[in-house]
């Protein structure tokens, strides 16, 4: 008896010691990770007792979209509007509210969206708070459910205002992380590009000349000669492969951080839609000014924007490169083209973007292609 109450004490130990272990991995992985962070704050709720737990993150024209839920899977990509909901009046109001019975409560502006949701998962009483950033603009909405009668209070509502926070700070740290990440990275192809240009672009240029040198003297067989200029040529060709890869490794950091930034934009416009947006980089961009990557990130979540609303396509290409001494990036769709845009109009957010693009000797254009769908061209001179 003792042995068999000994070997269960330790298993419970060792059991109780793996748990710990796993929340610490998973805290420490949430570090570096913003999905993990987000994970780990709907998980943190749930196990606290919370039935639901749920994020809200910004999306396009002050929306916010769920996208890390402990709740139906259908609920990803469903977006709140400003002001709509529970978790719009939070974001308009910037603190933390809760309501008893949601699908009860008027003070709401209700939604069918959202009341079919909270309905389906059973959901009566809920908390939301924004996740404030450092500078105090929302990084989001954390909201936290419970199926039973209930009447929260300013403890509750604290707890998940706690959790909110400390998923600010986490989210912090990962996009500092991700930032030394992105650094450390660039510091390495900057390392390659200048051992490649050192090694192998020295052995080509002797290579050229040593060629060169050879095809020079005097009595060579004509035959030979063009064999000789043929491996100049070839070592020219290789030297100007080598020169452009040189250029892609050494990427400038801001512009590191521009493709991440579309990246994003192109995922979260794959969560509201269900649709995939694939992203070209074609060249290496110069240095351009920050405003202007901003303008073309603008550009990048506009076009999007517009094929969700209106293209009724099944596949986007986003592509960033050179034309006429200028940086352009396009989005293509495959839907209705033209046809499809003039049900929904121009909007006034299109009319101030090619505005500004205007001003800064730009260009917004949005064109039918000739096998179908729409273009959306923005481009800016370097």
């Amino acid at each position: 008896m003792y042995n068999r109450g000994s070997s269960y004490s330790r298993l419970r130990f060792a059991a109780s010691a793996l748990k710990r272990l796993d929340r610490e991995l998973s805290r420490i992985v949430a570090l570096v990770d913003r999905n993990a962070v987000l994970e780990s704050t709907v998980a943190a709720l749930t196990d606290f007792g919370f039935h639901a737990a749920w994020i809200a993150q910004p999306g396009q024209s002050g929306a916010i979209i769920l996208n890390s839920s402990r709740l139906n899977a259908a609920v990803t990509g469903l977006v709140i509007r400003p002001g709509t909901g529970l978790g719009g009046r939070v974001l308009a109001r910037g603190v933390v509210e809760w309501v008893d019975n949601y699908l009860k409560d008027d003070s709401i502006v209700h939604c069918s969206d959202y009341d079919d949701h909270v309905q389906r998962e059973t959901i009566r009483g809920m908390i939301a708070t924004p996740i404030l950033g450092p500078d105090g603009l929302p990084m989001g909405v954390l909201y936290a459910g419970l199926r039973d009668d209930v009447t929260f209070g300013a403890q509750a509502a604290g707890i998940v205002k706690h959790v909110a926070e400390k998923t600010a700070h986490s989210l912090l740290i990962a996009e500092r992380a991700r930032y030394a990440a992105d650094v450390a990275v660039y510091e390495e192809r900057q390392r390659m590009a200048f051992e490649l240009h050192d090694s192998i672009g020295a052995m080509l240029f002797a290579i050229g000349a040593r060629v060169r040198g050879l095809s020079e003297q005097p009595g060579v067989d004509a035959g030979i000669r063009e064999k000789l200029s043929a491996l100049e040529q070839q070592a020219g060709e290789a030297t100007a492969v080598l020169r452009e890869s040189l250029r892609a490794l050494c990427i400038p950091a801001e512009q590191q951080a521009f493709g991440s930034a579309l990246s994003a934009a192109c995922r979260f416009f794959e969560v509201r839609s269900g649709l995939t947006a694939e992203l070209v980089i074609l060249d290496v961009l110069p240095s351009i000014p920050d405003a202007n990557f901003k303008m073309l990130l603008s550009a990048a979540k506009e076009g999007l924007l517009n094929v969700e609303k209106h293209a009724h396509a099944s596949r986007v290409v986003v592509t960033v490169g050179l034309v006429r001494n200028g940086a352009a990036l396009t989005v293509t769709d495959d839907g209705k083209g033209l046809e499809g845009q003039t049900s929904g109009g121009r909007g006034f957010g299109l009319d101030a973007l090619s505005q500004a693009f205007t001003e800064r000797g730009g260009q917004l254009t949005l064109s039918e292609n000739g096998e179908g769908g729409c273009s959306f061209r923005a481009w800016l001179p370097c």
